[in-house]
């Protein structure tokens, strides 16, 4: 990917689904104070296309800021690079080894769980990026979204795999439940 940090993020922000571009607009909305910028107005970020949004930006934070930094921003910081140096925590299960529950319950999860799509909002950002998250969703069935999402999870550390875990927990309690043994 070449061009200008201006480029590259227009390029980002017009890979973006509609519903997404939403949701990017009202996180801007929320985080952008905090982390020291002068607000955007929400009028003019609200009614922005891509290209409007990609010129707000810029607008407000100035062409110093690099791509790559301001995308980690916007987008969390994810964390399937193993290298990311969190150790993260296991989730226990009653009796297991030392593999976690993710890894340990992978084919039963992937053919019982039907709520995908609310499982990769919760990881959006935190664990996926939006083009991994339209991959799996490009997929037909849920089983096919499953197997999808779980050839990412052998590159996540054990940070990763809590998250995955927790939405699991949310979206499908009593299915975790019983492959814990509760």
């Amino acid at each position: 990917m070449e061009g200008t940090g201006r480029d590259l993020l227009l390029e980002t922000l017009d890979d973006l689904r509609k519903d997404d571009l939403k949701r990017l607009k009202h996180k801007l909305r929320v985080t952008w104070l905090e982390e020291g910028y002068q607000a955007i107005p929400w009028g003019q970020l609200e009614k922005g296309d891509p290209m409007d949004v990609t010129d707000l930006l810029i607008s407000h934070c100035g062409e110093h800021i690099r791509q790559r930094q301001l995308a980690e921003r916007l987008m969390g910081n994810r964390c399937s690079d193993p290298a990311s140096g969190q150790a993260g925590r296991k989730v226990q299960n009653a009796g297991s080894n030392d593999e976690h529950f993710v890894s340990q319950h992978r084919e039963q999860l992937i053919q019982q769980v039907m709520a995908v799509d609310g499982i990769l909002d919760s990881l959006c950002g935190s664990v996926l990026d939006l083009e991994q998250i339209q991959s799996i969703r490009a997929e037909r069935s849920s089983m096919e979204k499953m197997r999808k999402l779980y050839e990412l999870v052998p590159k996540w550390d054990n940070d990763c795999k809590d998250r995955l875990y927790q939405a699991l927990k949310e979206k499908h309690r009593p299915l975790v439940e019983e492959l814990e043994g509760i």
